[in-house]
């Protein structure tokens, strides 16, 4: 029985894993910017 199959599924949710690591923040990031600015553009609208 070959160990190859294992050995690829390691690698790819490795891959994954580094993946998320590195995107994950951008995306929050993202996020938390489009927040700030509708809060701040509802705060100018209110003064």
């Amino acid at each position: 029985m070959s160990h190859t199959p294992f050995i690829l599924a390691s690698y790819l949710i490795s891959a994954g894993v580094l993946l998320w690591t590195a995107v994950a923040p951008v995306l929050s990031r993202r996020a938390l910017l489009r927040q700030l600015k509708t809060r701040q553009a509802h705060l100018d609208k209110s003064q």
